[in-house]
């Protein structure tokens, strides 16, 4: 369906949030929402079409017209903010979306015919029903937009300590960042040194280097959300992106613990560390090897969507769940990343035994991912499904 944006104000002169204009989040949103061509319609539809064209997250065609398009149509007011989810049910819904003062959106099948917006007719959509489509006219509407858009960012799939702490903390840190110029995955590059500083400081072999290392894992950890919320929140998602987000996230978790390992041996627990962190890492690359080449054939860099084949997992089997898979799907939310990292970071400071402790942890996880990983494997004959 055709998506029309109405226009009024010049790009220069647009209220932005979150990072962007308010009429191009729209556009964005109704694009990434199914509609395949983008119209921008009102006294400033030619300047914002050719605003449209040169921005790279526009990948549909964009046009300028004086009025409506006598296709079938939906129609979004230039100072409304609106998510994707929003824009979606917009799409595939026919109605008009009234907020007591003014139109927010319109779904047409015919020209209006200079018709004008603030006429909401009859049989007028609920605003409530629509996860986030709200009108922005000033500073104080702007800034309650922005955080039902950075609130909408969290993800259902959040671990404990994630939806308890962490999320509180990146978003708050995604908000700045959002009205930089600094690209995602520029971000994720840049927070891969906080990987390197932990392995190298865990590997010392000494009380305080051993705690700063966990305590800059965490941080890499509580920063890994930024660079998906900032990609979620800009548009600027992308498969170089994901997998740059994963092998980060593996090497710092492999990094890590080998760091941990030798540096529990320096301070004299033995070879106990040395082994655990061998078979740990070598079972945790194993894996992730394993996995990579299933993701390079769907075509994704995302890990989530690899089917370990229990839990929440996408080839998860519910009428073939054995008691071990229950199980297994019970103590996911241990395995999960937000938690175990931030335990780590717990154990670092509590002392070396209790980090010993969870290096052993870490080992029996990774081979039990390994486990999971062949079972699949084996399941599907190394197919994708």
């Amino acid at each position: 369906m055709i998506a029309v944006v109405v226009v009024n104000e010049s790009p220069t002169s647009a209220r932005r949030v979150a990072g962007l204009s308010v009429p191009l989040r729209a556009m964005l949103a109704l694009q990434a929402a199914g509609a395949t061509s983008l119209v921008c319609v009102g006294d400033e539809a030619r300047a914002w079409a050719e605003a449209a064209r040169a921005d790279d997250r526009v990948q549909v065609n964009v046009g300028a017209l004086a009025s409506s398009p006598s296709e079938p149509y939906v129609a979004v007011a230039g100072d409304v903010v609106i998510d994707t989810r929003s824009a979606k049910q917009l799409l595939a819904r026919a109605g008009v979306l009234f907020d007591g003062r003014d139109v927010v959106a319109v779904h047409r099948a015919s020209l209006w015919e200079g018709a004008p917006l603030d006429d909401a007719g009859d049989g007028a959509l609920d605003p409530a029903s629509f996860p986030l489509m709200m009108r922005v006219r000033d500073d104080a509407s702007a800034t309650r937009a922005e955080e039902r858009l950075l609130d909408g960012l969290r993800k259902p799939q959040d671990g404990i300590v994630s939806r308890a702490i962490n999320r509180h903390l990146s978003l708050r840190v995604t908000r700045v960042l959002a009205r930089t110029a600094l690209r995602p995955n520029q971000l994720s590059a840049g927070i891969l040194p906080f990987g390197v500083a932990a392995a190298v400081l865990a590997a010392q072999g000494t009380w305080a280097t051993m705690a700063l290392g966990g305590l800059c894992f965490n941080a890499q950890s509580v920063l890994d959300g930024c660079d998906g919320e900032l990609a979620r929140l800009t548009f600027r998602g992308s498969r170089t992106g994901e997998w740059i987000d994963t092998i980060g996230d593996d090497f710092t978790n492999y990094g890590f613990f080998a760091g941990a390992a030798v540096g529990l041996h320096r301070a004299g627990l033995g070879a106990l560390p040395v082994w655990a962190g061998v078979v740990g890492v070598g079972a945790g690359v194993v894996a992730s090897l394993i996995e990579y080449r299933y993701l390079v054939r769907i075509g994704s860099g995302d890990l989530l969507k690899y089917p370990l084949g229990f839990g929440n997992d996408p080839g998860a089997d519910a009428a073939n769940d054995t008691g071990v898979k229950r199980l297994l799907g019970l103590a996911r939310p241990l395995f999960k990343r937000d938690f175990f990292v931030f335990a780590t970071m717990l154990c670092t400071v509590a002392g070396f035994w209790a980090t010993a402790v969870m290096l052993v942890l870490f080992a029996v996880g990774a081979v039990l991912t390994l486990s999971a990983v062949l079972r699949s494997e084996w399941a599907r004959g190394g197919r994708v499904p």
